[in-house]
């Protein structure tokens, strides 16, 4: 049976989130970013949960998979309006 695998990337290191310099205002401004980035992941997961994904937290990632092809998922985000660049879509093993 086939399966694929998306990965969502939720956030990273400080230095990968930060850049450069980071300032008390520079620290709030990413608490709001990351407040909405997460909840628009979450809405996105809970409709991919309720159509039968499971989900697994990894290191900076969340990993989702179905017993699907790599079509069907496809298709499936787009019936869903689920934006494709939001995630990485990968054929499982």
């Amino acid at each position: 049976m086939e399966m694929v695998e998306i990965m969502v990337y939720l956030f990273g290191k400080p230095e990968w989130e930060f850049g450069g310099e980071v300032d008390p205002k520079a620290i709030k401004a990413k608490g709001d970013e990351l407040k909405q980035r997460l909840y628009g992941i979450a809405d996105k997961i809970q409709k991919l949960l309720d159509n039968g994904w499971d989900c697994e937290p990894t290191l900076y990632d969340l990993s989702l998979t179905k017993n699907i092809s790599k079509v069907r998922a496809e298709k499936e985000l787009k019936k869903l309006g689920i934006d494709e660049e939001v995630f990485v879509l990968e054929d499982g093993e």
